[in-house]
């Protein structure tokens, strides 16, 4: 059978989800499908569950390496792709049983490089960003088109991708063990892609888990740096920059405050992370937080990029800016995490322990 879709997925350790993952992949009414699983070198009983589940599945192939990273084992699984499109999931997810339907029918109808679509995340804490929500359902071809799409971060999860798009451009994830393994690859897939279509329905459930990226602190977030700079150089490697520009540097801004506020609690770590921004902060960045239309450069991510380059000042607008921020953003959380939220940051400020 001629797959239509390969459905990837990077396992490791995650045998209290992968079921659960499986199971909707599996049940596709589609069923023209291609599982490839990568055992990350998992020392939890991933591998067998992935084996059981392939002794009752010819569909599913099964592949293990030593453990070197997400983005390695999405890359392993590129020489086995057979399906015209291929989706990129996790195996602490899961998938609506019609989503690689909905999806394969939306590329054939639009012949779009890319289709796009919206997930449902389960969250404890919603202090964080908003999910992928792209709207209207049309055909984004120009750089202003795919404003949403590069803004709001396009994970590779939000998208089945033609499969020899992905091979003729050499769109592929980072290697190694590092987080923001697919920023990459989603910029480089958006920016480079002829048609991406929109569909406009919620068909992948993302869990944010205890011990994932999403919810870790540490100086291995500083990376988001360097691999903004491994955009841009994309960028300008592929004649792109000048069409993507704003949109770069306004998504490598906010970025950068989304770390320092929401995964750099520690004063020592928030304050070597500034230094980390200073040490390839260009002047064209300089010119572009303050000048940039508010569409572009939200006032608290203005005031933020002000406070790392100013003084006194400087650092008294950011907190200003700041507080409307969290006001804002308060109006739609319950009081009880809010009060928690406060009292954390408070804590945090002060250099002392939080409990939750």
């Amino acid at each position: 059978m001629q797959p239509k879709v390969t459905i990837i997925l990077p396992v490791y350790n995650v045998e209290q989800y992968l079921r659960q993952c499986l199971e909707s992949v599996v049940n596709q009414t589609m069923q023209e499908i291609q599982i490839i699983c990568v055992n990350d070198g998992s020392t939890d009983n991933s591998p067998a569950i992935l084996e059981e589940y392939a002794a009752k599945d010819p569909r599913i192939e099964v592949y293990h390496q030593e453990n070197q990273g997400g983005g390695s084992a999405r890359n392993a699984a590129y020489p086995y792709i057979r399906g015209k499109y291929a989706y990129f999931a996790d195996p602490d997810d899961w998938l609506e049983l019609d989503l690689c339907q909905q999806c394969g029918d939306k590329a054939e109808e639009t012949e779009a490089d890319i289709v796009a679509l919206r997930y449902i995340k389960h969250d404890p804490d919603p202090w964080y960003s908003p999910p992928f929500n792209p709207t209207l359902s049309e055909v984004r071809r120009t750089p202003e088109a795919k404003t949403e799409l590069l803004l709001q971060g396009m994970m590779p999860w939000c998208g089945l991708w033609r499969s020899d798009f992905l091979a003729s451009n050499d769109i592929r994830f980072a290697e190694g063990k590092r987080p923001f393994n697919d920023t990459l690859f989603s910029y480089k897939g958006v920016v480079l892609a002829d048609r991406v279509a929109i569909l406009d329905s919620p068909l992948y459930h993302y869990r944010i888990r205890p011990g994932s990226y999403q919810k870790s602190t540490g100086e291995k977030h500083f990376i988001i740096v360097e691999t903004f700079n491994e955009i841009e150089a994309m960028l300008h490697e592929t004649g792109l920059y000048e069409s993507y520009k704003d949109l770069y540097l306004a998504a490598r801004l906010d970025i950068f405050f989304n770390i320092y506020f929401f995964q750099l609690l520690s004063p020592l770590l928030r304050s070597k992370f500034l230094t980390h921004i200073r040490r390839y902060r260009t002047e064209e960045e300089r010119v572009f937080y303050r000048t940039a239309p508010v569409e572009l450069v939200p006032n608290h991510v203005r005031a933020f990029h002000a406070m790392i380059d100013g003084g006194t000042m400087a650092r008294v607008s950011y907190y200003v800016a700041l507080t409307a921020y969290i006001v804002a953003k308060a109006v739609k959380m319950p009081k009880r995490r809010l009060i928690q939220k406060i009292v954390q940051r408070i804590k945090s400020k002060l250099g002392r322990s939080t409990k939750k």
